[in-house]
């Protein structure tokens, strides 16, 4: 198996000028689901669009109410048409998951729970898994450009590209300029040494070239020649530095279209504990909810419109993942915010899922209602997108804090 390179990356010309460019030199497979994580850090507050319920013990925003779109019940406001128009074009492509319970009301905690299924400093995060366990005879990475990941049996499987370029600056290497990490002094007596090494592996692989038998160093020196011959350096057009949430998502598309990831995660508000952490004010929800699905929109579209390596559309062979860390508390605090809540939901789209439908309810107390007497828990969500990725779910999950949600499979 051949793990995709931080260089070979950059052969998909995933830049603004070239990111949907064919793919190249990638055998096709014939099934292996994507994924394309977007997490909204800080808790994100569902009375805003999955929790429709009006009652003197829930606030909402000014105007909302509850609507029917797209066989969803929803709340709806005028400041958040997005989220319409997603449940009216995307519906049938999407489950909504309501009533996941995270134990925790601390972000940290709630964040490795949300990604890895538990509390465990040694558990790999979804992305990481699903990249690191290929059922091609390929290894595909996860494009990591903002977010959590949590990688630990599977870190090689992770390609940081980042908001500021990090990828590009890894390559002509001026990350070393920025870096503080000291390098070792290069004396004389080392330069010495070093040359001696060189020269004795230059001698080596020549003495392989004129035998007619190359040995491993010419393997791998042809091996970085082919790689340095299809690179493709756009430090101009790499750079992930726009705020706008869609042209970070683009990159993340264009990796997966060029057939050069598996998986891809990005975040949406972030900041110290993220934008969504609305303790004083909860107004910024409707905002952050609103370019949320606007980009969701217009994602999906792109996933739609691109061809699939084994499907149709690229739609067809990726499943979208959206979700926060946790919820917020029913009511408004004496700042007019809302504080952490323990309960929250989860979308699921595209590839591999039954769709037009809400999973779970909620209680009138904004608790989650358990499903068939189980309390639904990440490890529900993460065992349902191992087991749509052909991962076996028992090797990563307890059972007991989550198995497939049978329901959300097509």
């Amino acid at each position: 198996m051949a793990i995709v390179t931080r260089r070979a990356l950059f052969t998909a010309g995933l830049g603004a000028a070239g990111l949907f460019l064919p793919r190249r030199g990638l055998a096709a497979c014939t099934s292996e689901r994507k994924f394309l994580f977007f997490f909204c850090p800080g808790g994100w507050d569902v009375c805003d669009v999955f929790a429709p319920i009006f009652s003197e013990a829930i606030d909402h925003q000014a105007g909302d109410e509850a609507a029917e779109v797209g066989g969803f019940r929803i709340t709806d406001g005028a400041a958040r048409p997005s989220v319409r128009d997603f449940f009216s074009n995307w519906g049938g492509k999407t489950c909504v998951i309501n009533g996941l319970q995270v134990p925790s009301v601390a972000h940290d905690v709630c964040t490795r729970w949300t990604m890895t299924g538990g509390s465990n400093d040694a558990a790999d995060d979804w992305a990481s898994i699903i990249a690191g366990n290929a059922t091609c005879d390929r290894v595909l990475p996860n494009v990591h450009l903002s977010g959590p990941i949590f990688p630990s049996r599977y870190i090689s499987a992770s390609v940081r590209v980042g908001l500021a370029s990090q990828l590009a600056k890894l390559v002509d290497a001026s990350a070393l300029q920025r870096s503080d990490v000291l390098l070792p002094y290069l004396t004389p007596e080392r330069d010495v040494l070093e040359e001696a090494f060189v020269s004795a592996r230059l001698d080596r692989w020549a003495r392989g070239q004129a035998s007619g038998q190359p040995t491993r160093v010419a393997a791998a020196e042809r091996l970085a020649l082919d790689r340095a011959g299809r690179l493709k350096y756009v430090s101009e057009d790499l750079t992930v530095s726009q705020t706008d949430l869609y042209s970070v998502a683009s990159v993340a598309v264009g990796a997966l279209a060029s057939g050069l990831a598996r998986t891809g995660i990005l975040a949406y508000g972030q900041g110290a504990n993220g934008l969504w952490d609305t303790h004083s004010g909860n107004a910024q929800q409707e905002v952050l909810f609103e370019e949320l699905f606007s980009t969701l929109n217009r994602v999906l579209a792109d996933l739609d419109a691109l061809p699939g390596e084994w499907a149709p559309t690229l739609l067809e062979e990726t499943t979208v993942v959206v979700l926060s860390e946790m919820g917020r508390t029913p009511k408004r605090n004496a700042a007019g915010g809302k504080d952490h809540w323990t309960w929250t939901s989860a979308m699921l789209i595209g590839s591999g899922i039954a769709g037009g439908q809400t999973l779970g309810t909620w209680n009138e107390d904004l608790t989650g209602a358990p499903l068939a007497g189980e309390t639904m828990m990440p490890g529900h969500i993460g065992a349902t997108l191992l087991a749509l990725a052909d991962v076996d779910p028992g090797e990563f999950v307890d059972p007991a804090l989550g198995s497939p949600l049978l329901d959300v499979l097509a």
